[in-house]
């Protein structure tokens, strides 16, 4: 069923102790920027914008899906406000049913802690670990704490978590000991949650950190089903497995595509809910932190093969899973 609303409109009005919350930054981006892009990616039609001049409209980049509007018209169109953050997942969901957008409110902006507050509570969702929190996140808090009074920046933190996977695959695809690989992958695992924990302890979040993140993460991830590939090749000689690593790399490719419109990063979701069913499950095979420790757990059995051939269907079934739903929900 199709929403029943044509646009929103995020009320960039309201002002806290040092001017408009839409003009706060949180980690390196704008309340306002990030009230876009959520509405964005949670319907098609016009995101108007009512506030006043001095807001961060630069930030909002060249989109003409953007009106901007001094007053709130009247209308029954739901309505975001600047002083409080979304879940964009919950927020879809909201709207679907015709609910107030405030039912998919995370954090107020003018509630206690404000903006130190609202920045972990960012943190927290994005880096949710839902294996890795019970070892990997005790470490890599720990490192940030150290590394905080120092010239070290989140950014050689992400470099480094890339250059242990880089070293993973090369082990991989020479036929390395299991054991040195899952190793490999622990450390790199510690590091990549350690970067945004020194992001927050720095003050030195950036748009430009956050992506290369992203980048290396995609960039590791392909080398490493790569190398998974070759060595599959070489022990079996059967062709086959460099046809699933191809299929593995366009899978994921098209999933990425198609899955531009989804809130957060592709393949991470944010903590689950209350409500955790089949739907909630296939999408948690896919989180980054579960693939990362099956791959750890099959690191030293010495059976990567098998995640390779499960994710080279998991991928391109999601993506074409996401197709229909998208179609089914605009007809």
């Amino acid at each position: 069923m199709s929403p029943r609303f044509h646009f929103l409109t995020i009320d960039a009005r309201p002002r806290g102790p040092n001017g408009p919350y839409a003009s706060w930054k949180l980690l390196g981006r704008s309340v306002l920027e990030r009230h876009v892009a959520t509405a964005l990616q949670v319907q098609e039609g016009p995101v108007v914008v009512v506030g006043e001049t001095d807001l961060p409209i630069s930030d909002l980049g060249d989109n003409h899906r953007i009106i901007l509007a001094r007053e709130l018209a009247d209308s029954d169109g739901p309505t975001l406000r600047t002083d409080r953050l979304y879940d964009a997942a919950r927020l879809r969901r909201t709207l679907r049913r015709g609910r107030d957008p405030d039912v998919a409110s995370i954090w107020r902006l003018d509630g206690p802690g404000g903006l130190a507050a609202a920045e972990s509570e960012i943190i927290r969702r994005q880096s949710y670990q839902p294996i890795g929190k019970y070892w990997a996140l005790g470490p890599a808090r720990a490192i940030a704490r150290v590394l905080r009074p120092t010239f070290v920046r989140p950014n050689a933190v992400t470099l480094t978590a890339a250059a242990f996977m880089g070293l993973a695959a090369t082990l991989v695809a020479q036929g390395g000991p299991g054991w040195s690989v899952a190793v490999c992958l622990a450390v790199a695992l510690v590091l990549d949650t350690a970067d945004g924990h020194l992001a927050r302890l720095q003050g030195t979040a950036s748009e430009f950190g956050r992506r290369l993140d992203e980048a290396l993460d995609e960039a590791a991830d392909m080398a490493f089903h790569a190398a998974i590939s070759w060595w599959a090749y070489l022990s079996t000689g059967a062709i086959v497995w460099l046809l699933v690593g191809m299929g593995y790399g366009m899978g994921k490719y098209l999933f990425r595509v198609v899955s531009q419109s989804e809130p957060g990063p592709i393949g991470q979701s944010g903590e689950p809910g209350s409500e955790m069913g089949l739907r909630s499950l296939v999408r948690y095979a896919g989180h980054a932190d579960v693939r990362w420790h099956l791959w750890i757990v099959l690191a030293a059995f010495g059976h990567l093969e098998i995640a390779l051939a499960a994710y080279a269907v998991y991928f391109p079934t999601r993506a074409f899973a996401n197709l229909i739903g998208k179609a089914v929900r605009r007809g």
